[in-house]
């Protein structure tokens, strides 16, 4: 089952920034992506001045991206585009290769690092191993549900949004990879998750792993798969634990980027072009 777009049908303005549909003023399409980048970050404001602390904040903020995505398809006017961004989650018969895609390019990417590590004298291969314990499988099972949220936000409504509008693959990876890596910045402040990291790896992983989940995403059209593929990033962290977590962190600021571009080379066409309609979102021929 594939997802197809459909294009936005936009009525006489009432407003500025609004259109009218039956009795009912709702959001123009035009200004969907603005407000949902403005509400991502208001959001954001809002989860951290309530101070919810290291375990808890993580978890808010990837409910943010799913939340404000169904906030404006509501506004949006039509019961369908609700019903329609629901539906990417449920794109599952997209073919074997993308399943191996979805969880071969997080693993390989770890399996660099720890490559890595090992030829640089960080650690052993027996280290890598011992630091491996049970709790690794319970990551993997704890952080594929914030990544299918956070993908139906991010690729199931702001990628998709964008290539609707006509707006290239490259421009959507990016702006909502600049939207993405806002929402983690504060994670540095005292007390967060980041913040005995270095700063620099953040934009290169973040801005690079916006541009591979809009690839698999547009080949898919799976929010399903996208979000595999993004839980698959975070759940196979633990086959670093027998590394330096600082080492690793600015290793992956080097490696991801490396796969970023090894995926656009592979790529034949479509990512820089800009396409005015958008019936099928697979623009990156391939």
């Amino acid at each position: 089952m594939n997802y197809r777009g459909t294009r936005t049908r936009i009525g006489a303005p009432a407003a500025l920034g609004q259109d009218v549909v039956g009795h009912r003023t709702v959001l123009r399409a035009s200004l969907r992506l603005p407000v949902f980048g403005a509400l991502v970050l208001t959001l954001e404001l809002v989860a951290f001045a309530l101070q919810l602390g290291e375990d808890i904040t993580p978890f808010v903020l990837v409910i943010i991206p799913a939340a404000a995505a169904l906030v404006v398809c509501w506004a949006g006017g039509s019961p369908g585009e609700v019903r329609g961004l629901l539906r990417r989650l449920l794109v599952w018969q997209v073919g074997a290769r993308w399943y191996i895609a979805a969880l071969g390019i997080p693993l390989a990417e770890k399996v660099s690092i720890d490559t890595a590590g090992v030829l640089v004298g960080h650690a052993t291969v027996g280290q890598l191993l011992r630091a491996l314990s049970t709790s690794a499988l319970i990551v993997a099972v704890v952080v594929l549900v914030p990544a299918l949220l956070e993908e139906l936000g991010w690729r199931g409504f702001g990628v998709q949004t964008a290539v609707e509008q006509g707006h290239s693959p490259a421009w959507a990876a990016g702006i909502i990879g600049l939207i993405f890596l806002a929402l983690h910045v504060p994670l540095y402040l005292p007390g967060h998750l980041y913040n005995s990291l270095p700063i620099w790896p953040l934009p290169s992983i973040l801005l690079s792993g916006s541009i591979i989940l809009t690839w698999i995403y547009l080949r898919t059209s799976s929010v399903l798969v996208t979000g595999l593929m993004h839980g698959a990033f975070n759940a196979t962290v633990p086959l670093t634990w027998g590394l330096d977590q600082d080492w690793v962190w600015q290793a992956r600021g080097i490696v991801e980027p490396l796969i970023c571009i090894a995926l656009l080379l592979s790529t034949r066409k479509g990512f820089w072009t800009r396409r005015v309609e958008v019936e099928d979102p697979k623009p990156w021929a391939g």
